[in-house]
């Protein structure tokens, strides 16, 4: 159990409004940058109460909506896959059995999507892993 603090503990009043006596955040949303509808200038946002393998679902309608709908090019298509890419490995973790509305597991559907959508937009990992400024893995 997170020791419990008192409003004195934080620099701000708002700062402990917003984390509480158990410091524990109450943020709710997670924000996907620049992925919004170019009809919509607000942020998209997302529940930060998704799992892994509903963040995936989300990101790869908003993916393939704006593929489609919207017909962003792949320098715009990219970071989105980048952000499946940084979620793969816990759906590899958590979500690698067969589950229904799957052919198969929900982790390989989403690995062979992104590697099916790199391959459409002339592209692979590598691209994204510059995208997301970490190192490739071999």
């Amino acid at each position: 159990m997170p020791p419990k603090y008192s409003s004195a503990d934080f620099a701000r009043p708002s700062y402990w409004k917003a984390r509480g006596k158990l410091d524990v955040p109450k943020e709710r949303f997670i924000s996907y940058p620049q992925a919004g509808r170019d009809s919509d200038g607000s942020e998209l946002l997302g529940w930060a109460g998704w799992d892994h393998l509903a963040q995936a679902q989300a990101l790869a309608t908003i993916y393939l909506d704006r593929k489609t709908q919207e017909a962003w090019p792949a320098e715009r298509l990219l970071p989105l896959l980048a952000g499946l890419v940084e979620i793969e490995p816990w759906l590899h973790q958590w979500h690698s059995g067969e589950q229904p509305g799957f052919p198969g597991s929900p982790a390989e559907f989403f690995t062979d999507f992104i590697n099916a959508e790199l391959s459409q937009l002339s592209s692979d990992r590598s691209a994204l892993a510059l995208l997301r400024g970490v190192p490739e893995l071999p």
